[in-house]
């Protein structure tokens, strides 16, 4: 399977499907016989069940998947898919027969309460990182996923000792149920705009398998609450199902399955540093905006990385956690990644720029931003990408941030990036010397740059652990496609 390749592919294959779909349906519903039970209880219970089981734990393991990985829209997809499968599951132990002798009322509850809740998790996504929400939730990550996979355990626990639960819970009743199922269907198709509307941008798989997957999910919506039990439009609804979930596990799949992990590169450049088993990883996706930054600027080729790398050796030096290393890091290497909206004539000028010309490329970290907060990224790292040409005195940009307004990351890359800047080769001067480059560091203590962070950066140049990468250093993007690199998926 794969994701079509241009905005344009994508609205086609959706729309045929689509099409497709919802005229296989009202087909089933006109033709002789559409009103047949075609009762299946075992196989909806020894096939359906266990399947929404393995989907429910899968995306669990998703889950844990996007806390390591520090990407919120893994994150919250995974919480979208074990809602949907984990509240489903009650439909499948409800199966008549089994372990519940009669509980219709409970197999409807149940679904209704698995799309509702699947359609807010993939909504939420939808919203930027710094949304305070989301930052909520981003903070908190962690307990969020362990409360929300408690929550369904015991709500499949509840169902299954008392089904009659589901009387308390209303929601197949006029009016409501027609909310619900309206409501379900606007949260779908508002979250497949949005994600087409950022695919459109970045063209990450991800993306066009969530638009995919929740237009699936809206059809499923709608068949599910006009068509009645054990119908063939019915079980057409349990297949449209089965198709949307596995649609966007295939997207976090597709997304990360070249995702790939700087660890060992990061030992080669900085073989001191105990990082021990820290891994940065960052997607297949995202490196493809690496690679076209770094073919419209030829600064930008190395650059990236070597930043990234002096920054983590400050950081590490600093006694910042495992945490907030990956998140500089990996910040770090796409810090930059707003020059691709730069015209290339700006990028490459030999020379001084105009003041009109600054005012062009001093916008980069704020398209950086803007490009970045909807692509799962967490606010630490949006803070190093938008932040990291403020200074100390406030006369930075873009926001004019001064003093510890700007976030400590954000601070240490400062120094990371000048410090490659005087360090490396440009268009109209030679690289300067170590010792040069760190007069001007330490002559912008107070102005430029944190004074802490200076004087840490000073240490460690004088303990003579700080590790000088060569200005010829390959392409991040080569880098990231070297064979000593591992997946992290």
């Amino acid at each position: 399977m794969t994701m079509p390749r241009s905005p344009r592919a994508l609205v086609a294959a959706i729309s045929i499907t689509a099409v497709v779909l919802l005229l296989g349906y009202e087909y089933l519903l006109t033709f002789p016989g559409h009103s047949t039970l075609w009762s299946l209880p075992r196989f909806h219970f020894y096939v359906i069940t266990p399947t929404l089981l393995a989907l429910a734990v899968s995306a669990v393991a998703v889950g844990w998947t996007g806390i390591r990985l520090r990407d919120m829209n893994v994150l919250m997809l995974a919480l979208a898919i074990l809602s949907l499968n984990g509240f489903f599951l009650i439909h499948g132990l409800s199966t008549p027969g089994f372990i519940i002798a009669d509980q219709y009322h409970l197999a409807g509850v149940a679904s209704q309460i698995a799309m509702t809740t699947c359609a807010m998790w993939i909504f939420l996504s939808t919203l930027s990182s710094d949304n305070p929400l989301i930052r909520y939730v981003s903070k908190h990550r962690r307990s969020i996923v362990v409360g929300w996979v408690t929550v369904i355990v015991l709500m499949n626990i509840a169902a299954l000792l008392d089904p009659g639960i589901s009387e308390f819970i209303p929601i197949d009743l006029e009016p409501l149920n027609i909310v619900m199922a309206v409501l379900t269907v606007f949260l779908y198709l508002w979250a497949a705009g949005r994600y087409y509307q950022q695919y459109r941008l970045v063209k990450f798989p991800l993306h066009a398998a969530i638009v995919f997957g929740s237009v699936l999910l809206a059809i499923t919506e709608c068949v599910m609450v006009t068509t009645m039990m054990w119908t063939l439009a019915w079980w057409l609804y349990h297949f449209i199902l089965a198709v949307s979930a596995l649609m966007l596990l295939y997207g976090i799949i597709a997304q990360y399955r070249s995702n790939l992990s700087i660890t060992e590169t990061s030992r080669q450049a900085i073989p001191y540093q105990p990082l021990g088993s820290l891994r940065i990883g960052i997607s297949s996706s995202m490196r493809n905006l690496i690679a076209a930054t770094e073919t419209k600027d030829e600064y930008t080729a190395g650059h990236n990385y070597r930043v990234a790398m002096y920054g983590l050796q400050l950081a590490t030096a600093m006694n910042l956690d495992p945490e907030r290393l990956r998140a500089l890091t990996r910040g770090g290497l796409i810090h930059d990644v707003g020059k691709i909206r730069v015209p290339g004539e700006i990028l490459n000028k030999p020379g001084k720029l105009t003041a009109e010309e600054r005012v062009v490329i001093e916008q980069h970290p704020a398209i950086g931003y803007e490009m970045c907060k909807y692509t799962g990224f967490m606010t630490e790292e949006l803070s190093v990408i938008r932040h990291h040409h403020e200074k100390w005195d406030g006369t930075g940009y873009p926001d004019k941030l001064k003093g510890t307004e700007i976030s400590l990351l954000a601070r240490i890359l400062a120094i990371a990036d000048v410090y490659d800047a005087l360090t490396s080769r440009r268009s109209y001067r030679e690289p300067w010397p170590h010792e040069r480059a760190m007069q001007v560091i330490v002559e912008g203590s107070g102005t430029h740059f944190d004074p802490e962070c200076v004087s840490a950066f000073v240490r460690l140049c004088d303990r003579g652990e700080f590790v000088v990468l060569q200005s010829a250093e390959p392409p991040l993007s080569r880098l990231l496609g070297d064979s000593d690199l591992h997946a992290n998926l």
